[in-house]
């Protein structure tokens, strides 16, 4: 009975390592619920380096699908929890992968200078070559303490400082699909506050769409729901999904025209996304060819242009740039797709050289 109990207990003690060497990359994802949209995309770029991949992230995130649409034999997804990954990257099999990519740096222990505190997590002896991605350098820009050689998924726009990007979004085996027959289906992908999905302004903007006849449209939101309801005089033309997991997000991702990100240009929650932060929604843009709906000043040090997206100015142009979504065409719309295409496969390589030389030098 005591040895049956002790083989049930020990491997959450000391579960078995992943096997390492130098043809090994180590991807951790130390953010054990936002950011995962990320990953996948980071670990083609190893495995197009030729590197045996091991990924590091919460379980429940793969359960979720995140992988569902991702394959390949020299990927390898581990079932650590984050306790047992925080010992794992202290141990010499840590030390001995060829690269360690961290995907989410502001997750890691800081020290009060704003810089990671590398010793609190790795131990004496860190891994090497160590990569940290960051998804707000402002806070590291302000305190003097930025490297130019910290992964970025953008090009900043703050203070002079540079980056170097390296922009995953890659989700695997994707359905790239036309225009939406009889309504065209807009989707807002993330939480609703104000910080991140200002759904109120799309509701805004959908009820003008009512008022000038404008009635083949459908809206969707996914992400955790907030306070603000639907309006019950825009029922059948916006429905609140919730959170999903990724392989039903991956369907209403395929299944939606053009992806809103509802940024103001005047909310001061929403400046760093024109300076040093991005959203999961420009790579859902990216990885699946949807057009994107944005104010123009949001798009700079990103793929999006004008060419494969829709850009508007003030808050109440949303309704204008949703109005021209609705009436475009469908060979105006596989335009848009082969711009976003292009875009994507520049922004591509790009980061893929980019990745080498930080690895290689």
């Amino acid at each position: 009975m005591v040895r049956a109990l002790l083989r049930l207990v020990m491997p959450r003690v000391q579960p078995d390592w992943p096997d390492t060497d130098k043809d090994t990359a180590i991807l951790w994802e130390p953010c054990s619920r936002s950011h995962g949209e990320i990953v996948p995309g980071y670990a083609r770029y190893l495995l197009d380096l030729g590197y045996r991949v091991v990924v590091l992230m919460t379980p429940q995130r793969i359960e979720e699908g995140l992988f569902l649409r991702f394959e390949h034999p020299r990927l390898v997804l581990t079932q650590l929890s984050q306790r047992q990954i925080a010992r794992f990257v202290r141990t010499s099999a840590a030390r001995d992968a060829g690269v360690f990519l961290v995907s989410t740096a502001g997750k890691l222990p800081h020290k009060p200078d704003a810089t990671v505190d590398l010793q609190a997590v790795f131990g004496t002896h860190r891994p090497q070559p160590l990569l940290m991605v960051e998804h707000d350098a402002k806070t590291q820009i302000d305190a003097g303490v930025w490297s130019d050689e910290t992964i970025t998924l953008r090009g900043l726009n703050y203070r002079g400082r540079t980056s170097v990007v390296v922009n995953p979004h890659d989700f695997g085996e994707v359905r790239v699909t036309p225009k939406t027959s009889g309504k065209t289906v807009f989707l807002l992908v993330g939480a609703a506050r104000a910080k991140r999905r200002n759904q109120t302004l799309v509701h805004e903007a959908a009820e003008r769409l009512l008022a000038a006849g404008e009635t083949a449209f459908e809206i969707r939101l996914v992400g955790k729901t907030g306070s603000d309801r639907v309006p019950a005089r825009l029922g059948g033309h916006v429905t609140d999904l919730g959170r999903l997991d990724f392989a039903a997000m991956y369907r209403e991702v395929e299944d939606s025209d053009f992806i809103v990100t509802a940024f103001q240009q005047d909310n001061p929650d929403h400046d760093a996304y024109k300076t040093v932060k991005t959203t999961g929604s420009f790579q859902l843009c990216y990885g699946f060819r949807k057009p994107c709906i944005l104010q123009e000043e949001f798009a700079a040090g990103t793929a999006l242009t004008a060419e494969n997206s829709l850009f508007y100015h003030a808050d109440a142009d949303l309704f204008d740039a949703m109005r021209t979504a609705i009436r475009m065409s469908p060979g105006e719309y596989a335009k848009r797709q082969e711009a976003m295409s292009r875009a994507a496969e520049s922004l591509h390589d790009r980061s893929l050289r980019n990745l080498k030389s930080l690895i290689h030098g």
